[in-house]
């Protein structure tokens, strides 16, 4: 089963630079960030298939998720 990240931002150099990669479905978006190393609290906003959803959502196969990093600035 797979599914899909997609990194915005900082967060595609936790994906090796690439853009995107495939993930293994059946983990929360969580245990998928922490395997890929993404610190949680880089993570402002999860969206799965364009929807909003929580770090704790259960990846299915097929989804897309993108993760959007915290934003700063001054």
């Amino acid at each position: 089963m797979s599914a899909e990240i997609k990194a915005v931002g900082i967060i595609k150099s936790y994906l090796g630079d690439k853009s995107s990669i495939g993930v293994e479905a059946g983990r929360t978006v969580r245990e998928t960030m922490r395997a890929l190393n993404i610190p949680s609290e880089m993570v402002a906003l999860v969206l799965v298939n364009d929807q909003p959803q929580s770090k704790d959502y259960v990846v299915q196969e097929g989804d897309t998720i993108k993760l959007l990093a915290v934003v700063g600035g001054g």
